[in-house]
């Protein structure tokens, strides 16, 4: 008979049990999260927590909430039930815990109730790495990503759909009147077919369903309303075609820590840009940032707004002008502007003229450069440059679009072109990690408000994941400590030293792994 070793007997008492604290080995994350916890005052942050009555049981304190959803996010389990399943099952959570077992809905309301606490924590969390020198601001890369709201496709109002049926409807009303009329006249009451009366009633219920709809829109004055998450609104790409928030992240290319976050419900990028790069400036505090982001945020009035500021924007340009070549006409840039005299140059070296008035629309200046009708019409480019029923060319010029030429001169750089190359590594990755490797690809709350909260969780957890990799546990804590007692100066040192180790083996090892292939 084989040998083997044999298990304890559940059902024996143990004079000496183990205690709950040496299942948790000293590396384990756990054990990070309780000092980093441990080491907030919430109560200064303005944490609310449901306090428990005066004759019932107290409440459970926010640090316990806190170190939960650290842990359940770090784990890819953000469901309050599944949290609470957790606590009841799960060594680390009982350790984490101290053998407290709190509900599903203290556990939910407690991410519900205390948005602004979790965005300062999250703002908080990225001090504590800058005061270290793992955040310098030096290139700071720009993204966005489509994040799932909690609401269903089946809530959605749309004031193009909802139109498109109620003309539907109106059409086989029209159908089936007109087939009860004749109804009426060919045969006797008795033998009216009664299936037609019945869907008319459901055609009719129908309508008036779809009449409130619109009439939702209109008193809300908008294109597109869901029902079960007002803040939310259906965004499209090639890829994606969902009910949604647009996050946003700005992160520094230093350790490629998330150094600023924000949510928009427009499914757009480029009113983000400043926003974004103005955030990411204060969280850095480098003034000479430089920002990466891709064509999607690429608007002139942003870009002003951040040349403004003293902000170094790389953002590439879309090409505006390629359905003007598709049509075989001249694209802008065959027009030279003379800046002396005020006036564009056409190919057929023609001038156009600025009007005297000026065009504002949404704060942005414009003016209007014309030629003249008798010129125009008889130019051998004719069919080059307009269209057969236009009298003359016209042009129009922002007020500051000397930026725009600046800008579209230093994108042709190498330098530009490596930094655009710099932010797809930088920004990307960190979207691929929340939303594959993590599962965060959707928000469990609803409203904007509470959904600021939830992305301020889902950032400040991956940058404690971040940091817990780049540094390890033991050091991690040591960090704590020395932030606790206002002492960085020590833990700064040894944090650089590690780091310059670690680089130089890492460095050390693809260098003879290449060598070696």
């Amino acid at each position: 008979m084989p040998n083997y070793k044999e298990g304890l007997n559940r059902h024996q008492q143990l004079l000496f049990p183990p205690s709950l604290d040496e299942y948790v080995d000293e590396d384990n994350p756990v054990r990070a999260i309780e000092s980093y916890v441990d080491s907030i005052d919430l109560a200064d942050l303005g944490v609310f927590t449901s306090n428990g009555g005066s004759d019932g049981q107290p409440a459970y304190h926010p640090a316990l909430l806190l170190k939960i959803y650290l842990y359940g996010y770090l784990n890819s389990v953000r469901s309050s039930r599944k949290l609470e399943r957790e606590i009841k099952r799960n060594v680390e959570m009982m350790w984490l815990c101290a053998g407290l077992t709190p509900g599903y809905k203290t556990i939910a309301n407690f991410r519900k109730d205390n948005p602004k606490v979790l965005k300062q924590l999250f703002r908080d969390f990225v001090m504590l790495c800058r005061s270290v020198d793992l955040i310098d601001g030096a290139v700071v890369a720009i993204d966005g990503a489509f994040l799932r709201a909690n609401a269903s496709k089946n809530q959605l109002i749309s004031e193009k759909v909802t139109i498109k049926d109620i003309k539907s409807v109106d059409e086989k009303i029209t159908e089936y009147l007109g087939a009860l009329e004749y109804s009426d006249k060919c045969e006797s009451k008795e033998t009216t077919p009664i299936v037609k009366m019945e869907c008319l009633k459901r055609l009719n219920k129908r309508k008036t369903k779809l009449d409130a709809d619109l009439n939702i829109l209109k008193e809300r004055q908008v294109k597109q309303y869901c029902k079960s998450d007002p803040d939310a609104t259906l965004m499209t790409k090639p890829a994606h075609h969902l009910i949604a928030y647009n996050t946003q992240i700005a992160v520094d290319g230093k350790y490629k820590f998330i150094v600023a976050t924000n949510i928009s419900s427009k499914g757009v990028d480029h009113d983000q840009l400043y926003p974004m790069a103005t955030q990411a400036k204060e969280a850095t505090g480098n003034e000479q940032i430089k920002v990466a982001a891709d064509a999607g945020y690429f608007s002139s009035k942003e870009l002003k707004r951040c040349i403004d500021e003293g902000i170094d924007v790389y953002v590439p340009m879309p090409d505006k002008q390629k359905k003007q070549k598709d049509k075989g006409k001249f694209p802008r840039d065959a027009f030279t502007y003379d800046e002396t005299e005020d006036c564009y140059i056409c190919p057929n070296d023609k001038v156009l003229k600025r009007q005297k008035t000026t065009y504002e629309n949404k704060g942005i200046k414009r003016f209007m450069y014309y030629g003249t009708r008798s010129v125009c019409k008889v130019c051998p480019l004719h069919s080059e440059c307009i269209s057969d029923i236009a009298n003359a060319k016209r042009l129009w010029r922002w007020e500051h679009e000397a930026l725009i030429t600046e800008h579209r001169t230093k994108m042709k750089t190498s330098k530009a072109k490596a930094m655009i190359k710099e932010r797809a590594a930088l920004a990307e990755h960190p979207f691929g990690t929340i939303k594959q490797k993590l599962g965060w690809s959707h928000f469990l709350v609803r409203g904007k408000t509470k959904v600021v909260g939830e992305n301020a969780l889902i950032m400040l957890t991956y940058n404690f994941r971040r940091l817990l990799n780049l540094i390890g546990i033991t050091l991690f804590q040591k960090l704590i400590e020395a932030h606790k007692h206002g002492n960085l100066e020590s833990i700064k040192q040894e944090i650089a030293e590690y780091l310059a180790v670690l680089y130089f083996i890492r460095a050390f090892f693809r260098q003879k792994m290449s060598l070696s292939v």
